[in-house]
């Protein structure tokens, strides 16, 4: 008899540990299920913040493209005022003034508005013919100096 007590004994504790195991089973099923659902969850709050701050920059970049100054409106577009001398002989004509297709022309005698590219223009021309005179002045002094040398 006591065979049979230590066999059915013997049973008893397999199937205990089988009903233990089998709850083992489950519990790390229902762990790793946890574990996963936590992964998602955590993977798609990564997902949506990074989609926020994304939107963020976007809106950022299109604002700051809205503000930015226009290529177009560089310093060569604003006005400046001039005046031009006048006089009753050589001075007395409109300027006409072109910069890179685009042409104005200018009265003579009064102050007006102009951009500052044909301001520019008009400068340099003014320093252009200011080198030219002296020159032409510088020239007509050698000249005479060596026309003066050989008695002519």
């Amino acid at each position: 008899m006591a065979t049979k007590k230590e066999a059915a004994a013997n049973e008893e504790q397999a199937v205990t540990r089988e009903q233990g195991q089998n709850a083992a089973d489950e519990t790390a099923a229902a762990q790793a299920e946890q574990i996963l659902a936590d992964a998602r969850a955590e993977a798609d709050k990564i997902i949506s913040d990074a989609k926020a701050k994304a939107k963020k920059e976007l809106e950022a970049a299109e604002e700051a493209a809205q503000s930015a100054p226009d290529p177009a409106a560089d310093p060569g577009e604003e006005l400046v005022s001039v005046r031009l001398f006048k006089d009753n002989d050589r001075y007395k004509d409109d300027v006409f003034v072109a910069v890179n297709g685009e042409r104005i022309q200018i009265k003579r005698g009064e102050t007006v508005q102009i951009k500052r590219k044909f301001a520019d223009v008009l400068e340099q021309s003014m320093q252009q013919d200011m080198a030219t005179a002296n020159m032409i002045e510088r020239k007509s002094s050698e000249y005479e100096a060596k026309a003066a040398a050989l008695g002519v």
